[in-house]
C-alpha cells in the first residue's frame, strides 16, 4: 500500500470510529442521575423512541430480576450503573446494578447503620429473652413485638408434610406455654393479650353448628364477664347487662367494639353501649359459626395455611429483619430516589439516614440521620424525599422548629445552614433548584406550603399555601420561570402561583386554583404550555399558566408518570401500564399492558434512560426496550 493510500485508509477509519463513537453517545442519549430525572422534572431529553406498542402487549424484555427489595424507591442511572434503594430480607439497602443485563453490583447498608442495627439487636435479644435461656420463643416474640414477628420468622424450607410437622410442633409449644387448665382449648383469658385480634382469625368457623345459639350463649358469656359496674367507676354498683367501651377493653370485642355498636340512623353513631343483641349480631355476621376458642388442631392449621415451614422462634438474623428498616402498614422500605454525581451517590432512607456512599464499591463515605443530627420529625409514613445537588449542597428536609430544610457540604454531610424562617414539618415531596427573578432558589413542598428559601443561605423568599392538606403533600413543584404550580390530594387540588418583586422581597399571588388537579404522589409534568398529571377522574391535560383543562381521561387510574420523545409513559398504581402522546389536542393511547401484582401499589416511578423503560414493583424490576427506528 503506497503511503498516500495508506493515509487515506487510516483517515477515513479514524472518521468512521469517531462516527460511530458520536452515534454511541447519541443512542445513549442522557441518563438518569436522579429523581425525576435530569433536571428533576420527569422530562427524558430521549430521542427515537417507539411511538406505539405491540398489539400483543408490552415492548420487549430486556431483562427483569427480582433482587431490588421490598419498597417504593424508583431507580438513579449513569454510566451504566442503576441505583436505587430496597429492604433485602428485611434490612433497609442501597442496591447497585449494571444497567446492561441487571446484575448485581453491589448491596449495603451505609456503614454507621449497619453498627447501629447490631447494637440494637443485641438489646431487643436480651430484652425478649425474658427467661435468659438464649432462645427467642413464641410467647416471648409475641409478648415483646406482637403478631408482626411472624413476617419475619424465616421458613425453613421443606415440602408440605414437613409444613404440618413444623405446625404440630410449633403448636404444640405454645399450647404448653399457655394452656393454664390443659384441656387443649386456649381461651381468650390465657391467650388473648398475645393473639389480640388474631385471636378470631385462629378460630375457625364450624359451618355444622347452630350460628345462632353459638352466638347468644357467646354474648350472654360476654357480658357476664365483662360487665363490671353500671356506667360508673364504683365497682359496687350492679351490672347493667350491657358493654361499655371501656369494659370491653382487653377483651374479644375491643377492636370489634366500633363495628359492633349499633349506629343511629339520624346521627350516625352509636351509643358507646354494647347490648347482648348487639354482640349477637356481629358474632353472626363477622365470626358466624366460632365459639371463641382455639384448639389445637385450629392453631396447626392455621399455621399451615398462613406460616407454612416457620417455626415460631426468632434468631437473631431473623430479629435483624424485623428492625432492620422502615416499617408502616403502607408497605414497608425506603421511598427516596438516590441521587448520583461523579462518582458519588446521595441516599436518604425511610427512618432518615442521610448516607453518601462511592459509586463503584458502595463504601460509606459519610452519614447523618434527619431526626438524630437535625431534630427533625419523621412523617408518618417515613422520609420520602430525594436528595438534592446544587453545587457544593446537598439539600434535604428534617423538619422542626431548627428550619424545615437544611443545607450540607456535599463532601463531609457538615451543616451549612439552616432555614431558620420556616420551621413547619417534612413531608413527602422533594426539592427543585430553580432561578426565580435572578435568585437561586430552593423550592420545596412541605406540610403548610410550598416555598422558596434562597441557595445561599435558607432564608425565606416566599411562601405560599393554598395546595396543601394536613395529610400528604407529596408532588415536586413545577417552576417554570416566576411561576410555581403546586397540588395535593385528599381533596385539595391544585393552585398556580406568581412570584413577583415588591420593595425589594419576592412576593407569591395565587393565580388560579383547580380542585381536578388533585396530584396524589405520582407526579406531574410539563410540556410546552401544558402539563400532565393524575388528578380527579384520572389523567388531565391542563393550560399550565391559565388552568383550562385541555382533556381529562381515566387512563390507568392513579399512577406516575414521565415523557420522554413526546410520549407520556404511564404506570398505574393497579398495575395497568400505558403509553399515549403528550398533546393538548386529546388522550390518544398507543400502547397498554398490564404487569404482575405483587401485593401492594405500583408507585415507584417510572423512569425512561438510553432507550430502556424501567418498571419497579416492589422487589421485581424490568427493563423493557423502547428503542425505535432512528
Amino acid at each position: 500500500m503506497s503511503p498516500r493510500r495508506s493515509c487515506r485508509f487510516w483517515l477515513t477509519a479514524a472518521f468512521v470510529l469517531l462516527i460511530g463513537s458520536a452515534v454511541s453517545k447519541a443512542s445513549r442519549a442522557e441518563d438518569w442521575p436522579q429523581w425525576r430525572g435530569p433536571n428533576r422534572d420527569g422530562v427524558s431529553a430521549e430521542k427515537h423512541l417507539l411511538k406505539e406498542w405491540p398489539s400483543s402487549g408490552a415492548p420487549e424484555i430486556a431483562w427483569q430480576v427480582d433482587t431490588v427489595g421490598a419498597g417504593y424507591a424508583s431507580l438513579a442511572i449513569k454510566a451504566g450503573r442503576i441505583v436505587t434503594q430496597g429492604d433485602l430480607n428485611g434490612v433497609e439497602h442501597v442496591i447497585a446494578l449494571n444497567a446492561d443485563d441487571g446484575s448485581l453490583l453491589w448491596a449495603v447498608q451505609p456503614e454507621p447503620v449497619r453498627d447501629q442495627l447490631d447494637v440494637r439487636i443485641a438489646a431487643e435479644l436480651k430484652r425478649l429473652d425474658r427467661n435468659q435461656d438464649g432462645e427467642v420463643d413464641e410467647v416471648e416474640a409475641l409478648a415483646g413485638l406482637s403478631w408482626k414477628f411472624n413476617t419475619y420468622d424465616a421458613a425453613d424450607g421443606g415440602d408440605a408434610e414437613s409444613a404440618k410437622n413444623t405446625a404440630a410442633r410449633r403448636a404444640q409449644r405454645l399450647f404448653a406455654a399457655l394452656n393454664q387448665d390443659g384441656d387443649n382449648q386456649l381461651t381468650f383469658a390465657e391467650a388473648g393479650d398475645l393473639f389480640r385480634e388474631y385471636f378470631a382469625r385462629v378460630d375457625a368457623s364450624d359451618d355444622t353448628a347452630d350460628a345462632e345459639a353459638l352466638a347468644a350463649t357467646r354474648a350472654a358469656a360476654l357480658i357476664q364477664a365483662f360487665d363490671r359496674e353500671a356506667g360508673s367507676a364504683d365497682s359496687r354498683l350492679a351490672p347493667d347487662g350491657k358493654l361499655s367501651r371501656d369494659e370491653t377493653k382487653k377483651s374479644p370485642l375491643e377492636k370489634a367494639f366500633r363495628n359492633a355498636d349499633r349506629r343511629d340512623p339520624g346521627t350516625r353513631k352509636g351509643d358507646d353501649q354494647l347490648t347482648a343483641e348487639e354482640i349477637e349480631a356481629y358474632l353472626l355476621k363477622s365470626e358466624r359459626g366460632k365459639d371463641g376458642r382455639i384448639s389445637l388442631d385450629e392453631l396447626t392449621s392455621y399455621y399451615i395455611q398462613q406460616h407454612p415451614n416457620r417455626d415460631g422462634l426468632l434468631t437473631a438474623v431473623e430479629l435483624r429483619g424485623f428492625l432492620g428498616g422502615y416499617r408502616n402498614g403502607m408497605g414497608d422500605g425506603p421511598r427516596g430516589t438516590p441521587t448520583i454525581v461523579g462518582n458519588r451517590v446521595y441516599v436518604e432512607g425511610g427512618n432518615g439516614d442521610l448516607s453518601c456512599l462511592d459509586l463503584s464499591t458502595g463504601q460509606t463515605l459519610w452519614h447523618v440521620n434527619l431526626s438524630a443530627d437535625f431534630q427533625g420529625g419523621r412523617p408518618n409514613w417515613g422520609y420520602s424525599e430525594s436528595p438534592l445537588i446544587e453545587g457544593d449542597l446537598l439539600i434535604a428536609t428534617p423538619g422542626g422548629k431548627q428550619g424545615t430544610v437544611v443545607a450540607l457540604d456535599k463532601e463531609t454531610g457538615q451543616a451549612v445552614w439552616r432555614s431558620e424562617g420556616i420551621t413547619e414539618s417534612a413531608h413527602y415531596a422533594s426539592p427543585v433548584v430553580a432561578n426565580i427573578l435572578g435568585v437561586r432558589q430552593v423550592v420545596q413542598f412541605a406540610r403548610e406550603n410550598v416555598f422558596g428559601i434562597s441557595l445561599e443561605d435558607g432564608r425565606l423568599l416566599w411562601k405560599y399555601g393554598n395546595a396543601n392538606n394536613g395529610t400528604a403533600n407529596c408532588a415536586t413543584p413545577i417552576v417554570d420561570g416566576n411561576h410555581v404550580f403546586a397540588s395535593s390530594a385528599y381533596g385539595t387540588g391544585g393552585g398556580l402561583t406568581r412570584i413577583a418583586t415588591a420593595g425589594g422581597k419576592l412576593t407569591a399571588t395565587e393565580v388560579y386554583f383547580d380542585q381536578k388537579m388533585a396530584n396524589h404522589h405520582g407526579g406531574i409534568v410539563k410540556v410546552g404550555e401544558y402539563m400532565y398529571g393524575f388528578g380527579s377522574g384520572g389523567l388531565i391535560c391542563m393550560n399550565f399558566l391559565t388552568g383550562e383543562v385541555a382533556w381529562r381521561d381515566r387512563s390507568v387510574g392513579k399512577g406516575s408518570l414521565v415523557v420522554a420523545d413526546g410520549m407520556l409513559y404511564l404506570l398505574g398504581e393497579r398495575n395497568e401500564v400505558a403509553l399515549a402522546q403528550a398533546t393538548p389536542t386529546a388522550y390518544l393511547e398507543t400502547g397498554r399492558f398490564k404487569i404482575p401484582s405483587h401485593g401492594r401499589p405500583t408507585w415507584a416511578h417510572p423512569v425512561v434512560a438510553d432507550g430502556r423503560f424501567y418498571i419497579r414493583d416492589q422487589g421485581s424490576l424490568t427493563s423493557y426496550d423502547v428503542r425505535g427506528q432512528e
